[in-house]
């Protein structure tokens, strides 16, 4: 039963091999040899045990094939032993290689213990986030999944705030203003279009989302910049990036009902997008660039679905 199980694993990592293509198939292998050259080369002896026992009770948290698994073997908790033991002895050859040998025999004697151990069960609540415009859906997933980034770029823009270097601010306004614009990186269905009465409706509140988002999440970088010191070279830069994410986020949200390719709405990113919000944050008249390409996409998202709205 062992064998036609690993077999069958055999199988389908060679069709995920197949699917992944060959560019990506010899970079994944790439990143194997490269981490089993770290492991190799790593002077610190309990770190090839914990990335061991991380990787394998990853799997073991991961897997769901418990139930299926159960209709084929009396007791799986001794499959996953052979399974997971399998799985330790490259990490165990390492160990060996290193000349480590009591890790690598108590290495798999640990990991034997590993399929007795209950499956821990995360229940994740969602956050509301108030602050942001519940009309946005797109814009709040966003968030969602880069908070914790969010979090990260604060918190070193703070620490360069403390130790009197406003500039990491803002790096930290520019960073964050390129990976909202990630909230409009999706194609979306046609349809949607029409829960919108009107084009008027569908501007206004893209504007009144995009404006209110921005603002909001600007403003801790803002008042980080103001904080040593109430400078007017601090305050333009402020109210530019400010207003250029507004009309990044504007573009972006407008481009997608345009060009609905993922492939399109990158290159608009790539090439004209974050050119022009970099532009804007040092030279505010850069302000009218952006205003021009965002009444060019307003007046083609009119055309392209005018019959809509009709």
């Amino acid at each position: 039963m062992f064998g036609y199980y690993v077999k069958l694993r055999l199988q389908s990592g060679g069709r995920l091999l197949k699917e992944l293509g060959i560019v990506r198939s010899v970079l994944l292998v790439g990143l194997l040899v490269l981490a089993v050259a770290i492991l190799c080369k790593v002077k610190t002896g309990w770190m090839l045990p914990v990335a061991c026992l991380l990787v394998i009770g990853a799997y073991h948290q991961a897997r769901k094939d418990r139930e299926f698994l159960r209709r084929f073997t009396d007791n799986v908790s001794v499959f996953f032993c052979y399974e997971y033991l399998l799985l330790s002895l490259p990490f165990a050859v390492i160990a060996g290689i290193r000349g480590e040998w009591l890790i690598a025999l108590c290495m798999p004697l640990g990991i034997c213990l590993l399929p007795f151990v209950p499956p821990v069960r995360f229940r994740i609540t969602p956050i509301r986030f108030g602050f942001l415009y519940a009309g946005n859906m797109e814009y709040l997933r966003m968030f969602r999944r880069m908070s914790w980034l969010y979090l990260i770029v604060i918190g070193m823009s703070a620490l360069g705030c403390l130790n009197g270097n406003v500039r990491v601010a803002k790096v930290g306004m520019l960073v964050w203003g390129i990976i909202q614009s990630g909230a409009y990186s999706y194609v979306l269905d046609a349809h949607l279009l029409q829960k919108f009465k009107s084009y008027h409706i569908l501007q206004r509140e893209l504007w009144k989302a995009n404006s209110w988002n921005a603002s909001v999440l600007f403003l801790p970088f803002g008042m980080m910049c103001l904080a040593g010191g109430f400078r007017a070279e601090d305050v333009l830069f402020f109210f530019s990036c400010l207003t250029s994410g507004i009309l990044y986020l504007q573009s972006m949200a407008l481009f997608r009902w345009v060009c609905p390719v993922i492939v399109g709405i990158a290159v608009m990113q790539l090439v004209v997008c974050i050119p022009l919000f970099a532009w804007t944050c040092f030279a505010w008249v850069g302000c009218l660039a952006e205003l021009t390409v965002v009444g060019i996409l307003s007046y083609a998202v009119w055309i392209k679905w005018k019959a809509i709205w009709k």
